[in-house]
């Protein structure tokens, strides 16, 4: 409702501004908005297959995330013919007249898809693959086309487990030892199992090299519990993939970075946590087939040493389910957005992107 609320209230305005910058000349032809330095990280991959898009940063800090990357953005409000962004923000750009595409700021949907409106709101939005593209038009929406998740790319072009290796000297990894990654979902949604292993890291640090990666809305609670542990290494990068490649388990809930590490088939551990929120039965069945499922912190370190004898157990499962959720796994996904991109705004019309 607040978002619904916030896009009327600056619709007349806002459509004042950008009615006379168009007839002046002076609008953006394309925007890319960012709202999270995440948001980058899912376009960079995109961007480097078109002409440069502006950035329009949210705010001041996203700004100064963008900048320490090397990334030049301008701030909201920006007022282009049209706009491309990695999240539901079209209340920002309250006007029908700007032509708006979507991309998936996680992978796939491991959680049930929101109202179909708010995909349909877009005129074109980038699913991960065609499979996820029939099961949302099977819910109504009718503006997804198959763009994979160009965020992957990193990890299949060449040069990536170099950089996964100096990664793992710079934050001090045993090579000797087999290296296990802990991840969850925002602990506020329900779905989430970080309350069952984030205070008991220590006890596996002594076997293994321990790795933590939270959702960015995590608690201030629940990862102070983890950074206080010696031995456990709380990831705060946003560029996650170099993590993934020196991860030899997954262990996690609901989050969808599991989709992202089951295209690597490697071994995963999943905690069972009830059903509730946007929790699917085909969320659990797809993770009973590409994980080992648990209860209990009791359980994990027999999981651990199970996946680590037995990496191919549910190897089969992991690859079909990469091809139902991301099509090819070719570090090419990039390019196939960008194509979708530019055949849409070319049909639209002239596009001068950065003019």
């Amino acid at each position: 409702m607040t978002v619904i609320l916030s896009g009327h209230l600056i619709a007349l305005p806002y459509g004042m501004v950008w009615r006379d910058r168009n007839r002046r000349g002076t609008s953006q032809p394309v925007a890319f908005y960012c709202g999270d330095l995440l948001d980058w990280i899912v376009f960079e991959p995109i961007q480097r297959y078109l002409p440069p898009i502006p950035v329009v940063a949210r705010d001041r800090s996203v700004q100064r995330e963008l900048s320490d990357t090397g990334v030049s953005s301008s701030l909201w409000p920006a007022f282009p013919r049209a706009v491309i962004m990695a999240r539901h923000a079209l209340h920002r750009f309250p006007l029908r007249s700007i032509a708006k595409i979507g991309l998936r700021h996680g992978a796939y949907h491991f959680k049930q898809f929101i109202r179909p409106e708010r995909y349909n709101a877009f005129d074109l939005f980038l699913f991960t693959s065609t499979h996820e593209v029939r099961e949302a038009a099977e819910h109504g929406i009718t503006s997804g086309a198959a763009g994979g998740f160009p965020k992957l790319d990193p990890m299949f072009q060449p040069g990536a487990s170099e950089v996964a290796e100096d990664t793992g000297r710079r934050i001090g990894l045993n090579p000797s030892l087999p290296t296990v990654l802990f991840t969850s979902t925002w602990d506020g949604s329900g779905m989430a199992a970080i309350d069952r292993w984030c205070s008991g890291l220590h006890a596996l640090a002594n076997e293994y090299n321990v790795m933590v990666t939270t959702h960015p809305k995590a608690s201030r609670r629940r990862i102070g519990e983890i950074v206080r542990q010696r031995g456990v290494h709380f990831i705060r990068d946003r560029r996650i993939w170099p993590y993934l490649l020196l991860a030899d388990v997954m262990v996690g809930d609901t989050s969808s970075i599991l989709a992202e590490f089951c295209t690597l088939d490697k071994p995963m551990i999943t905690f069972q946590v009830r059903r509730q929120g946007r929790m699917t039965a085909e969320t659990e069945k797809l993770l009973a087939r590409i994980s080992l499922r648990i209860d209990s912190f009791e359980e994990l370190a027999p999981a651990i040493k199970r996946s680590l004898e037995r990496p191919g157990e549910h190897s089969a499962e992991r690859q079909r389910c990469s091809a139902l959720m991301f099509d090819e796994i070719d570090g090419a996904h990039g390019q196939r957005a960008a194509g979708h991109i530019l055949r849409f705004l070319e049909a639209r019309g002239p596009i001068e992107p950065g003019a």
